[in-house]
Formats: C-alpha cells, sequence, structure tokens
C-alpha cells in the first residue's frame, strides 16, 4: 500500500511542477490542475482514511529511490 500512495504522491508532485510551466486558463494548464487535484484527492483519501500513513519525508525517498516512475514531465 505504501508504494501506491508513493506513486500516487509523485504523480501529483509532478503535476504541480508541471503546472507551473503552462500558461494559466490554457486547455493544457486547465487540465493538469484537474489531475493534480485528483491525485490530491486520491493521496488525502488513502492516508486519512487510515488505509495508508501520511509519508515521512524519509519514508517518501526511500520509496520513490525504488520505483520506476519514469521521466519527469518538467524536462
Amino acid at each position: 500500500m505504501q508504494t501506491l500512495v508513493a506513486e500516487i504522491l509523485a504523480a501529483w508532485r509532478r503535476a504541480e511542477r508541471l503546472a507551473e510551466s503552462l500558461e494559466p486558463g490554457s486547455p493544457e494548464r486547465t487540465a493538469v490542475d484537474l489531475a493534480s487535484e485528483r491525485l490530491r484527492d486520491a493521496y488525502q483519501g488513502l492516508t486519512e482514511s487510515g488505509v495508508a500513513h501520511v509519508l515521512t519525508a524519509r519514508e517518501a525517498r526511500e520509496l520513490m529511490a525504488n520505483l520506476d516512475l519514469g521521466p519527469d514531465l518538467t524536462g
């Protein structure tokens, strides 16, 4: 379960970074903002429900170091 939480957290962070590089109000920015919101909601749903705990910075680094998250979308 913690791997899922780490993957969602990483995707959420990438989406937020990507949004910063896009023109506000553009269709791309709108889509990325929506994806970011959904990823945030998924992360919070998992951690607030008690299904998984909020990752500490150390846990997130350790888990993400072992994941193949693909290319960083921010270039």
